[in-house]
């Protein structure tokens, strides 16, 4: 019998310990890909659960009689497609300001220097770790009674009621003070880092204002970024419940309509807890069903852009 060479022995082991880590990692994701789709897929199964696929402990996950009456009763009961309106008006409004007063504050932090930008730049990024919960009075009370450095009043306008309107939402965003602002701020900010600054300074000599070059250089060469921070902006913003219950109570947005849908079905519908938590399940799905598509759609230019603001990597 031939006797197998040592040289031949150590080139199978790694490769079994190749095809055992292989499986081994394919086991690991295969489990957390479970762990976080099951939840959103229980989720869709209720919106077609009948009452008698909830009364029947055999139906798991596929319902026997599957009916589109609690998608009916989310539009009947909770108003969606007002909510829904609404909800894409202030997203969108919201998110296209944050996207271009942070690009512009990140490009001043990247590119300027001045007295104070590295403490301006700290307190920026620190708005993201304090919670809005503290602020809730103070931004209350200053749109209730909104006047600028008290010029209103000197005018003789007095003080104007801005709550219950989409203002103080437009304002916030417009100042670069809005929902996850700071981050914004900080991805555009390492973005505009890495563009060599000779671009500026060529742009310079040429002619070109900072404002100038701004507009016709640093834009263009950003839309991947832009696209990034938009539908960052535009999914916290579908999906924010403290903002819209502090200034546009009287306004439905889609996060809104849970409660109201629950509350609703459990009274009108069933006296059991069991379809309203269908129900809730349904509008669940149902607000965040537009976004999902939203970054099917976008995923790729989402990508890009988190791999070009060199946080990662």
């Amino acid at each position: 019998m031939k006797k197998k060479n040592p040289k031949q022995r150590a080139l199978k082991l790694p490769a079994i310990s190749e095809i055992v880590w292989a499986i081994f990692r394919f086991i690991l994701l295969l489990g957390l890909c479970y762990v976080i789709i099951s939840p959103f897929l229980q989720k869709i199964s209720a919106m077609f659960m009948s009452p008698s696929d909830l009364q029947n402990p055999t139906v798991w996950m596929v319902p026997l009689n599957p009916t589109l009456d609690n998608v009916k009763r989310v539009f009947k009961y909770g108003g969606y497609l007002p909510a829904f309106g609404n909800s894409l008006l202030i997203s969108t409004l919201c998110a296209t300001l944050q996207t271009f007063t942070c690009c512009m504050v990140g490009y001043g932090f990247a590119k300027f220097k001045f007295r104070g930008r590295n403490f301006f730049f700290l307190m920026s990024v620190f708005t993201i770790v304090i919670p809005p919960q503290t602020l809730y009075l103070a931004m209350y009370m200053k749109f209730r009674y909104f006047d600028i450095f008290g010029i209103l009043g000197l005018l003789g306008v007095g003080k104007v009621k801005f709550v219950e309107t989409i203002l103080p939402s437009t304002i916030l965003s417009a100042t670069a003070l809005g929902l996850k602002n700071g981050l914004y701020i900080f991805v555009f900010r390492q973005f505009f880092k890495g563009v060599p600054q000779e671009l500026n300074e060529a742009a310079w000599v040429d002619g070109c204002n900072p404002i100038r070059a701004f507009f016709e250089i640093m834009i263009p060469l950003s839309k991947s970024m832009l696209i990034s921070v938009f539908l960052l902006s535009f999914a916290w913003q579908w999906t924010d419940t403290f903002y819209s219950g502090l200034f546009n109570r009287s306004m439905t947005v889609l996060p809104m309509i849970l409660n109201k849908v629950t509350a609703i079905a459990t009274e009108s519908i069933s006296n059991g807890t069991m379809m309203s938590s269908v129900m809730q399940n349904t509008a669940v799905v149902m607000i965040i069903l537009p976004i999902f598509i939203f970054y099917l759609i976008f995923q790729r230019k989402l990508i890009q852009g988190i791999e070009r603001s060199g946080i990662v990597g």
